[in-house]
């Protein structure tokens, strides 16, 4: 009786002390499979539709970032790898890019950022989301050069444009320099002054005839003075 009783005894301090470990290490199990939420990535597919207004081809760099109403944004930097369409935003033609980033909630604003030479012009940029309806931003006309610019649809007017944490990009294009125009040369030499003219036979007898007034004159007057 005594044996069982002691045998009991352990048995009951075993338990006691195995049970608290196990229900601690359970808990770590809960906190880790909130960690992976933070760190969530989804994709999002951007159809970009460029200008038929805009150059033939389009070396210009461009970024997109997308926001949601509680300022979330996940920034595409420099779109060069389309999935289809032949890149290099082509006039009157689309490029399908994949983006990832940060799970938003539903898509309201659009920024671009252009920077480059070409001057190129987006028509629209329609965005799709896993369980969600697309949003479609419209454009149709020129980007400023290496500043944000878009669309805001969120009602979050206390929220400013996203500026920028992002980039701006210096161009890889440096700008052409200033033409240098030298002063013009004729192309005909002005005439010569023009020759003097030779005096006319009218004035010359008109001289002669003066100087035999004069002869005359004196010979009239040597005459009284004699008589």
């Amino acid at each position: 009786m005594e044996l069982f009783s002691l045998s009991s005894i352990l048995l009951l301090l075993v338990l006691s002390f195995t049970s608290p470990i196990l229900s601690i290490s359970d808990q770590p199990l809960l906190i880790s499979s909130v960690v992976p939420d933070e760190e969530e990535s989804c994709p999002y597919t951007v159809i970009v539709t460029t200008s038929c207004f805009s150059p033939d081809l389009s070396r210009d760099q461009i970024t997109f970032a997308l926001g949601d109403a509680d300022g979330n944004k996940v920034v595409a930097p420099r779109l060069d790898e389309p999935l289809t369409g032949g890149g290099g935003f082509e006039k009157c033609s689309s490029d399908t890019f994949q983006v990832k980033g940060q799970c938003l909630d539903t898509i309201c604003s659009l920024y671009i950022y252009r920077s480059g030479l070409d001057g190129w012009i987006p028509e629209t940029v329609e965005i799709y989301e896993e369980g969600s309806k697309s949003v479609k931003f419209d454009f149709n006309k020129n980007v400023p050069d290496n500043t944000w610019y878009g669309h805001n649809y969120c009602n979050n007017t206390g929220l400013p444009p996203p500026s920028p944490g992002f980039p701006p990009f210096s161009p890889t294009d440096p700008p052409p320099h200033p033409p240098h125009f030298p002063p013009p040369k004729p192309s005909i030499p002005p005439p010569p002054p023009p020759p003097h003219a030779p005096p006319s036979a009218a004035s010359g007898l008109g001289g002669g005839e003066s100087l035999v007034v004069a002869s005359a004159a004196i010979l009239i007057a040597l005459a009284a003075v004699v008589v």
